[in-house]
């Protein structure tokens, strides 16, 4: 025990890490936690030091999934009251969750991208021959018409031109079609060979905008925490303490989606996924009375007009993200 650095001659008077002032019978520094010694780095002691976080990084997310699954928004509530070294983090652990989820959903993408997309070609093929029918008409043909059919025109013609002159750049289409150099004209015309990249893949796009869901998620929790703030207004919670049993309670959700999918690729069966869904139901409702401790009927009450209002958000914010992700793809 002499050798380790835990060994009292490796004591120093002031720790390492922030100079605090210490006494030789101290093990740990008083303000930082880090160890109090001077014994210079060993294989041994760096090994041990890596494998000591991690199995303590592990026992907290072990300890945080066993309540945040058995007991329904008790997490929360421990969180709030201080209890929060022996858990994990509510915020990155959503974070890690929710990217685990999407990763996976990705993959069974790529292993089921027959199921999940149309694929628009095996419909209706679209040949040279029918581009070359598409009437290419000029930015002064196109002014007779209202905003919203101009730009629709315009993205049927660029899509058109493209295929018939795939060699051409932006500028040079625009100048031969007789349409304004523009911003809004260029960015047209990228829409349109992105549609047209859409059509041949639809997986690719789909997965682009599964890889930006996660963060845009993310940004809309502190929306629907504000509808948490003022449905359950009554509380002593605020406005941060709602914020903690959003995140936690959408963990567990990405939780159970990322376990359906998994079963899903082995055993390719929807119905898991609408159980796992019905499941989360349950399992909101029981946090909501345990955090929230209201009556029954009143937490159900609550717990239906949220969940419409959830239904809205998440309907909005995933349009939002297909047209964010289509409007850069």
């Amino acid at each position: 025990m002499e050798r380790s650095r835990f060994a009292k001659r490796y004591r120093g008077h002031h720790c390492l890490n922030c100079e605090t002032p210490l006494e030789i019978e101290d093990k740990y520094c008083s303000y930082c936690g880090q160890l109090n010694s001077n014994k210079k780095l060993s294989f041994n002691d760096f090994f041990n030091e890596f494998f000591g976080s991690i199995f303590s990084y592990d026992s907290r997310i072990y300890r945080t999934l066993n309540i945040l699954i058995f007991k329904p928004g008790k997490i929360s509530l421990e969180y709030i009251k201080g209890k929060r070294v022996k858990y994990a983090n509510p915020f990155r652990f959503y974070l890690s969750i929710s990217i685990i989820f999407f990763l996976l959903y990705g993959f069974s993408l790529s292993e089921n991208e027959e199921r999940t997309f149309i694929n628009f070609n095996d419909d209706k093929t679209t040949t040279i021959e029918d581009f070359k029918k598409v009437k290419l008409l000029s930015e002064t043909e196109l002014d007779s018409f209202n905003f919203a059919k101009r730009s629709t025109k315009k993205i049927e013609i660029y899509l058109a031109f493209d295929k018939l002159n795939p060699d051409k750049n932006i500028s040079t289409s625009l100048k031969e079609l007789k349409h304004n150099n523009t911003f809004y004209n260029r960015w047209l015309f990228k829409r349109a060979i992105a549609i047209d990249r859409v059509m041949a893949e639809p997986g690719s796009f789909g997965n682009y905008t599964l890889g930006k869901l996660p963060f845009i998620i993310f940004f809309f929790i502190p929306v629907f925490t504000l509808i948490l703030w003022l449905t359950f207004g009554r509380t002593n919670y605020n406005y941060m303490e709602h914020l903690v049993f959003a995140f936690y309670t959408q963990t567990m959700l990405f939780f159970l989606m990322s376990f359906s999918v998994i079963l899903y690729i082995f055993f390719s069966s929807n119905w898991l996924t609408a159980l796992f869904i019905l499941s989360y139901g349950f399992y909101l409702f029981n946090a909501l009375r345990n955090f929230y401790k209201q009556g029954f009927l009143k937490t159900l009450f609550k717990f239906v007009f949220l969940n419409v209002i959830f239904v809205i958000l998440a309907t909005i914010t995933t349009g939002l993200a297909i047209m964010a992700s289509f409007a850069v793809y």
